[in-house]
């Protein structure tokens, strides 16, 4: 049995019953977290754009747009809603990609077309995450360096996923829908650092929910893409791709309860809104400002040494020109930190934030290097080995050191009180405290909804939101 067949068959077969409670908890802290980011990025530049394009572009009124009065089709909503979420980039990350950016549009999206319940969504959602935390953790680190954005050239498959098992499909026509989705995988990484980066989970999102139908409504496509010669990882799979192991931990164990190594990837909840790529360098900032009595007058310069090759990371500008440019920044963030006292927030990345006199002097004395030994090895010989060594010199000779590993700090799926405070600071500054409160409420209890509707009322503008 081929991959794409393995992948179908996994999809129509799951069943909620089969999903252990930690996953399920998890998933919902996820969904909460990407519908208040969605909500906020209504209020951005690009949130207004995307927003009334779709108005613009209208569609049988099936499913709604996120912070909004917008009702069109489930295809379109979900284009809207993925792009919202991924406005500020603060959604969650781990397992390949930002997950549910990706995910949540088409389970709801879906789940109000088609009168789902809550277990519905969440059964969806979670086949998704499973089929791109997967797929994403076999590509191997060489996809993503070599330019594809992850979260939409395999997210696009997980978006699929969930669109398929929310539309009943059988494992044919499921085999088709991933063959329609992979043919519209894409994204480049070229693009961050502009409003096109947003616009990768909303075309994934909506992308997975147009090869679903299709593929219900009879349309063929190759019933063995993953795995053919001219397929998905021939094309897109570079020398680490291991096809073969896409498929052998499929809901075992579920993604989402993963620790990041070699099986199951889990997932992390951002403290910061900025590419997950600077969390780790943010992460020793902080423990130095929290250790040691400095300010920005006091440092002579930031010298980081890390794993990572200061050109190819994904935060790699240099020299930002906007607040949205230093999100994809880590000379940005540190310098940030350190002449904001360790703040950084939504305020950091504004255009005034990043044009301040003492931040663009701060930048100039920020300094990374990738560490020689590793800068030699090829991606296949790094092993996934990940740290910042960060020493900060002071002007009056001291040098303050600390060494963290990976994407630095994050919220876990389970540390539910900062999450629940992220999303009422997010969610509130579009909605009433009443919408809020019964946002969360229905969210945290999602397994127990018999639709989404009192969901979707509380989500958005000019409908009357049920008690």
């Amino acid at each position: 049995m081929g991959t794409t067949q393995q992948m179908a068959r996994f999809i129509t077969n799951a069943q909620y019953s089969d999903i252990p409670e930690p996953a399920v908890y998890a998933a919902k802290l996820c969904i909460l977290d990407s519908i208040a980011c969605a909500i906020y990025g209504t209020t951005r530049p690009l949130g207004k754009i995307i927003t009334e394009l779709v108005d613009e572009m209208g569609g049988t009124p099936q499913s709604r747009v996120l912070g909004t009065s917008i009702k069109t089709n489930a295809a379109n909503a979900a284009l809207a809603n993925g792009t919202l979420g991924h406005s500020e980039d603060f959604d969650d990350m781990g397992s390949g990609g930002h997950q549910a950016v990706v995910l949540m549009p088409v389970a709801f999206a879906l789940a109000e077309e088609l009168g789902l319940n809550g277990k519905d969504v969440l059964t969806s959602y979670l086949v998704g995450f499973d089929i791109f935390a997967n797929v994403a953790l076999n590509m191997g680190p060489d996809h993503y360096a070599k330019g594809w954005h992850s979260t939409s050239s395999v997210g696009t498959l997980g978006s699929t996923a969930v669109a398929a098992k929310a539309l009943g499909l059988d494992e044919m026509q499921t085999r088709m829908a991933i063959g329609l989705g992979a043919t519209q995988a894409s994204g480049l990484r070229g693009n961050f650092g502009t409003m096109t980066k947003p616009f990768h989970p909303g075309r994934a999102s909506q992308s997975g929910i147009i090869a679903a139908k299709m593929a219900g409504k009879g349309y063929e496509s190759n019933p063995d893409i993953m795995e053919d010669r001219f397929g998905y990882a021939a094309c897109l799979g570079e020398q680490m791709v291991q096809l073969g192991n896409m498929t052998r931990h499929l809901g075992y164990p579920w993604a989402i309860m993963g620790t990041g190594k070699e099986v199951a990837n889990g997932i992390d909840i951002k403290i910061w809104p900025c590419c997950g790529g600077t969390h780790g360098s943010n992460t020793a900032i902080i423990e130095l400002l929290n250790n040691h009595s400095f300010s920005s007058e006091d440092v002579e310069s930031v010298d980081i040494i890390t794993t990572d090759n200061p050109s190819c990371m994904a935060p790699n500008l240099r020299w930002p020109k906007s607040g949205l440019q230093g999100k994809f920044s880590t000379w940005y963030t540190v310098a940030s930190l350190i002449v904001d006292k360790g703040r950084l927030d939504l305020e950091s990345f504004t255009d005034d934030s990043a044009n301040r006199p003492e931040l663009q002097s701060m930048l100039e004395r920020v300094n990374i290097t990738q560490e020689e030994t590793i800068a030699d090895r090829p991606n296949r010989a790094i092993g996934g080995e990940s740290w910042w060594d960060v020493t900060v010199n002071l002007k009056n000779g001291s040098q303050l050191n600390t060494r963290v590993p990976g994407h630095g700090d994050t919220y876990g799926p389970y540390t539910n009180i900062q999450v629940i405070d992220k999303f009422q600071a997010l969610a509130g500054a579009v909605i009433s405290p009443s919408q809020v409160d019964t946002l969360l409420n229905l969210v945290m209890d999602l397994e127990n909804q018999s639709d989404v509707v009192q969901i979707m009322d509380a989500a958005t503008l000019g409908l009357a939101v049920k008690a």
